[in-house]
């Protein structure tokens, strides 16, 4: 055995046999010096970092346009005009008149009044990538408030729920972070405050007073990527310093060609200065005027008539590189593609960037299914049925001894267009056509509901029938062309599509 592999085995076990790190990465070592990570659970680190962390995630969002920008990218691209509900139910009049109900609450479902139900599901998703979390709270209403179900939704930022709020209750329930738990850890309450702590407030009333709110009234929307976690962090957290860095980085830039475009030559030494006219002779050369600080301005540094031209450093080539390989990493580190974060769409060819946007949409499909759809959409949804029911404005039948299949339900996003939808729907037809895709995924892949947009397709050939010409779809597997109105223009081709006196005797 050579001395090396004694030497190795000698740092894996000790005399005695016992275990030292036999980890490279876990190690001390000359390159990992100074790599010593808390060990803290992530909800002591958001209880102690949690404020600052919102604090500045919204500042870069209203102050730097590459945050700003890629979080209203994935706002639109996991929202879009907003996820509708599909309900399972197999009576096709109940489910019909139930949709109808839903639809009509979405115009009264904002508490403020400022939005539908979709545009709270926008802000929703804003607010929770951006502070990593948000809170909506149900409200009931008096059945004479409103027209539709009697209850609205009230969005609340994060920081409305005191991270620092921790207290042991009677009972063996316990507060963390704001959050009401029993004794086995479940959900019970929320104690948020009466106004956002830095807002103005109402003259009259306590701003400090907390409001405790039953769980089952509060829906908690956030993205928990550790167990345990009971509260969210901004998505931008992990590339917070990098963004932060590189603004203040190219304003230092801009700033620098600013103020080097102000010059352009200096006045150097003692003696006469052919620029200056001084109408008295016998002023002092010390009270000479010094040209102001503009564009162009040559200035005068003494009397004399020597010159010297400003030649400002330049950065040179390596600007754009530099500023390209941030990029990339925030991007990386937003989850959003380069290209739709910095609007640079010259990078790459069709298909990396086509590559790009098909990880980007599956992340996206990723987190409005088990984040925004699980908890804010499906929580709004069984709401809805539950108050629907009580209020009398749903009839459905054994609802108290089942409510479940009631409250199945899809929530269906708007389809994400490629950039060439000729090509796509070719595509989804050829799918349809040959088996591989049936009308009512591929329709309830675009938002509506088959069964709706079939009654609407029946009523336009019925009408279509009464002006003479069907109407006939490649999907419906027929051979039969397209029926051209009478009178109307012979096709593209140059054929006259109309029936020939042949076809008409064989019909």
């Amino acid at each position: 055995m050579t001395a090396r592999v004694a030497n190795a085995f000698a740092s894996v076990f000790r005399l005695g046999g016992g275990l030292t790190n036999s980890f490279e990465a876990a190690g001390n070592g000359r390159r990992l010096r100074g790599f010593n990570p808390s060990k803290n659970h992530v909800n002591v680190a958001i209880r102690a970092a949690g404020s600052t962390l919102v604090a500045r995630a919204r500042w870069l969002y209203e102050n730097d346009g590459y945050a700003g920008n890629a979080i209203d990218e994935w706002t639109s691209a996991a929202v879009g005009d907003g996820i509708k509900p599909r309900p399972r139910m197999k009576d096709k009049k109940r489910r019909a008149a139930l949709l109808d109900l839903f639809w009509r609450w979405t115009e009264e479902a904002d508490a403020e009044g400022l939005t539908d139900y979709y545009g709270l599901q926008q802000k929703v998703a804003r607010e929770a990538y951006m502070a990593g979390e948000c809170f909506v709270r149900i409200r009931s209403r008096r059945p004479s408030d409103m027209w539709t179900v009697p209850f609205q939704l009230q969005m609340l930022p994060t920081e409305m729920l005191d991270q620092a709020f921790s207290a042991n209750l009677p009972g063996g329930n316990f507060i963390r972070q704001g959050i009401e738990f029993d004794a086995i850890g479940r959900r019970v309450a929320y104690h948020f405050w009466r106004y956002h702590p830095h807002d103005e407030r109402p003259p009259t009333g306590n701003a400090r007073d907390r409001v405790r709110v039953p769980a089952a009234e509060v829906i908690h929307v956030f993205d928990g990527r550790q167990g345990g976690q009971i509260r969210g962090v901004p998505r931008v957290a992990r590339v917070l310093v990098k963004i932060f860095g590189l603004e203040v980085y190219d304003d230092a830039e801009l700033e620098r060609k600013k103020t080097a475009s102000l010059f352009t030559g200096f006045l150097t030494g003692r003696g006469e200065n052919p620029l200056e006219i001084n109408e008295d002779p016998e002023a002092e050369d010390d009270d000479a005027p010094i040209a102001g600080m503009e564009p162009g301005a040559i200035i005068d540094l003494g009397m004399d008539r020597d010159i010297k031209f400003s030649s400002p450093t330049e950065v040179g080539g390596s600007y754009e590189a530099f500023q390209y390989r941030n990029s990339l990493k925030i991007s990386a580190g937003l989850g959003v593609p380069y290209s739709y974060v910095t609007g640079d769409m010259t990078k790459g060819n069709f298909s990396n960037v086509r590559t790009g946007i098909v990880a980007f949409r599956r992340r996206v499909s990723q987190w409005q299914n088990h984040t925004l759809i699980f908890q804010l959409c499906r929580a709004v949804w069984i709401a809805f049925v539950e108050r629907a029911v009580m209020a009398g404005k749903a009839d459905l039948p054994d609802y108290d001894k089942d409510p479940t299949p009631y409250w199945a339900c899809e929530h269906l996003p708007p389809r994400q267009e490629w950039i060439d939808p000729a090509k796509d729907i070719k595509a989804e037809k050829e799918a349809i056509i040959g088996g591989l895709k049936s009308r009512t995924q591929s329709i309830a892949e675009r938002g509506y509901d088959r069964e709706d947009m079939d009654d609407e397709i029946e009523e336009e050939r019925v009408s279509a029938k009464s002006r003479a010409f069907p109407l006939v779809f490649d999907t419906d597997g027929s051979a039969s062309p397209v029926a051209t109105p009478p009178g109307a223009p012979a096709n593209d081709d140059g054929q006259d599509d109309a029936p020939t006196e042949e076809e008409k005797n064989a019909a």
